[in-house]
């Protein structure tokens, strides 16, 4: 009696086809597509205190609390340091895409990209009945 492999070279090739088929479509998803000009606008309470175009040198934005530096090679702001207990600010990253926001709640300061937004953006994720 001959002993039959489970799988044979031509499923092993399938298989390494369609994983890498699955990792080129959720790198394409995931990246930023370029949406028009964006910017980075921070706010102090409900005041609109300082806007930074992703064009140009580095930029830093230094208030009494906070430090937000923007980084226009990268196309992405963040928050570098601020003095609140938690930190949530500053563990929020990088922030590239239209419509994403960092908050410092203790210091009433939030960073958002402002810019156009990609049309399945505005789509929801999921539906629940």
């Amino acid at each position: 009696m001959t002993q039959r492999n489970l799988f044979n070279r031509q499923d092993i090739w399938l298989f390494a086809g369609l994983i890498l088929l699955a990792l080129l479509a959720y790198a394409w998803r995931s990246s930023p597509a370029p949406d028009g000009e964006r910017f980075a606008q921070v706010t102090i309470g409900r005041q609109i205190v300082w806007t930074a175009s992703f064009i140009g040198d580095h930029a830093t934005f230094e208030s009494d609390s906070v430090q937000v530096t923007f980084s226009p090679n990268a196309g992405a702001a963040r928050f570098i340091s601020s003095d609140c207990p938690d930190q949530i600010c500053v563990h929020a990253g990088w922030l590239y895409l239209p419509g994403q926001i960092a908050v410092c709640v203790p210091n009433r300061t939030s960073l958002l990209i402002v810019g156009e937004r990609r049309p399945q953006n505005d789509i929801p994720d999921t539906f629940a009945y």
